[in-house]
């Protein structure tokens, strides 16, 4: 008798996952995307891009809110403590989520486990911009002065232990340079600053850099990804200049810990099937953004790729303090 109530119990639990995947997403009840970031970046501007093409597949509202403040702390603790049904999910960016749990300094109230790997959609990496009448031709230029008077050639980055600043640490680990870094609160006020003068070169976004770049003001010296960008094929990377460094960035989708998998895998199938359409990409191309998919596994494994990366540079740059 226990055997076939056991059974029962099994195939009544077996019939529950496909109704909870067949319920998702409630209709009449939005989907929510908390991006960690002001409005109006990179982050905010690819998020509200794939929510407009969300919406229709998924049959329901798709909306973006903002949730910004320590360094996406803010936006990721709120993910963290949110029901784990599909219906709020959040923009991480990576390596800058990471940073927040593997900093003991920050007690960020979650870590790796609280939060569920859904897709990944934009892959890009942060170049090295200088103004067009800079006397820096390339890295090397770049870092040779570093070496040569240490702590005057100043580095902007788009915040403290951001995923600007840790791509400079690994550039002085690499080469011996030592530059003086300045912080700013985002991109926008980082162009700011270059374009008056008051930094020597900007690690910084394509999306932020390369209007300038083709307006004339800022020339690009190099570039922190693992191959070069369709946007400036010209650009070489750090490894084609001899620097052994690679410092990529992505944006993903995640959701709380706990989601159930047929969810997860309607979300990422959806997200996929969104990235590869012609419409979006000429969209993504627009905002100087490259795609690049991927499923709940191979997300999995990219991060724990980051988290590591991370930890050591985190280390050095709390040391410099």
């Amino acid at each position: 008798m226990k055997t076939r109530l056991a059974t029962l119990a099994l195939a009544a639990l077996a019939a529950l996952a496909p109704a909870a995947a067949s319920a998702f997403p409630e209709e009449g009840r939005a989907v929510t995307i908390i991006v960690p970031f002001s409005a109006g970046g990179t982050t905010d501007v690819s998020a509200r891009l794939l929510a407009e093409f969300l919406e229709p597949e998924l049959g329901v509202p798709v909306q973006v809110v903002n949730r910004p403040g320590a360094t996406t702390q803010i936006g990721n603790t709120e993910l963290s403590r949110s029901e784990p049904d599909g219906h709020t999910l959040a923009l991480a960016s990576l390596p800058s989520l990471a940073m927040t749990y593997l900093d003991a300094e920050r007690q960020a109230p979650y870590d790796r486990a609280s939060f569920t790997p859904i897709a990944h959609y934009i892959s890009g990496a942060n170049l090295l911009a200088v103004l067009a009448d800079s006397p820096f031709d390339d890295v090397n230029d770049l870092v040779a002065a570093a070496k040569e008077s240490p702590r005057t050639v100043r580095m902007g980055t788009v915040g403290l232990m951001s995923n600007g600043h840790l791509p400079g640490v690994a550039l002085e680990e690499a080469t011996g340079a030592e530059f003086a870094f300045v912080h700013f609160n985002g991109a926008a006020p980082l162009v700011t600053a270059l374009l008056a003068g008051d930094v020597d070169v900007a690690i910084n976004g394509t999306q932020t850099t390369v209007p300038h770049i083709d307006s004339g003001s800022m020339r690009a010296i190099g570039f922190f990804g693992d191959r070069r960008t369709g946007f400036l094929p010209e650009l070489a990377t750090l490894r084609e200049q001899g620097i052994d460094v690679s410092a990529p960035s992505s944006f993903a989708i995640i959701g709380p810990a706990g989601m159930d998998d047929a969810v997860v895998e309607r979300l990422s199938e959806t997200i996929g099937e969104v990235v590869a359409r012609d419409a979006f990409q000429e969209r993504l191309a627009a905002l100087s953004l490259e795609s690049e998919y991927m499923d709940p596994a191979a997300l999995e494994a990219f991060w724990a790729d980051f988290d590591e990366r991370q930890a050591r540079l985190i280390t050095l740059a709390r040391e410099e303090q």
